[in-house]
This record gives structure tokens, C-alpha cells and sequence, in this order.
């Protein structure tokens, strides 16, 4: 991988949750592989992903992305932009960011009738 394309990539509670250090392993060695093997390796590699991630929803392990240590608090829409806002580029910050300010006037005047 070439200097231009390498950026720090975020990872989300959910990432975390269906990361396997054998997922990991085989991701790193895709671009090694020839072209073909490449599509087949990366399929495999989101069907063992997709796989986790079912299990995990199948489980019940879900609440352990919850807002609060009960799992019970339901987020408000600005939680959810504000924990969007760090993987998104300039233009989508910009967007959440004025949604967040309308989500906000919004709640005031909710607020103040």
C-alpha cells in the first residue's frame, strides 16, 4: 500500500465486536495474493464477518453497544450524529454538523412551549 492511500481508519463498537484476530490476519494478507485469489479471500473474509455478525445479534451480546451501563438509555439524534461525525469526511462533517445545530433548535424549542 502506497503512502497516498494509507489514513488512519476508525473503527465502531460493532467492528470491535465481530473482530477476530484471524479475520485480521487474512486481510493483511490479501494484497499479496494474485487478483483472483483476491476476490475470493475478501469474499470470504466479509461472509466470516456477516457470519460473527449474526451471531452476535442472534445472541443477545448486542447490549454491550449500549449508551449506558444498564443498556437502557435510548440515545437522542445529536448522540447518534456526534458518534457519526469522527468517520466522516469534510463535506459529511459539515452536513452532520448542521443537522446536529437543527437537532439542537429543534430540542430548545420542544423545550420552551
Amino acid at each position: 500500500m502506497n503512502d497516498e492511500n494509507q489514513k488512519e481508519i476508525l473503527l465502531t463498537e460493532l467492528d470491535y465486536l465481530v473482530a477476530d484476530p484471524h479475520i485480521q490476519m487474512m486481510k493483511a494478507a490479501v494484497p499479496y495474493m494474485q487478483p483472483p485469489q483476491q476476490r475470493i479471500a475478501a469474499l470470504m473474509i466479509r461472509l466470516q464477518e456477516m457470519n460473527r455478525t449474526m451471531a452476535l445479534f442472534r445472541g443477545g451480546d448486542v447490549a454491550a453497544m449500549g449508551l449506558s451501563p444498564s443498556g437502557n438509555a435510548k440515545a437522542s439524534p445529536v448522540e447518534m450524529l456526534q458518534a457519526m461525525k469522527p468517520f466522516a469526511g469534510p463535506k459529511e462533517r459539515e452536513f452532520i454538523e448542521m443537522l446536529e445545530n437543527l437537532q439542537i433548535m429543534m430540542q430548545a424549542m420542544q423545550t420552551q412551549t
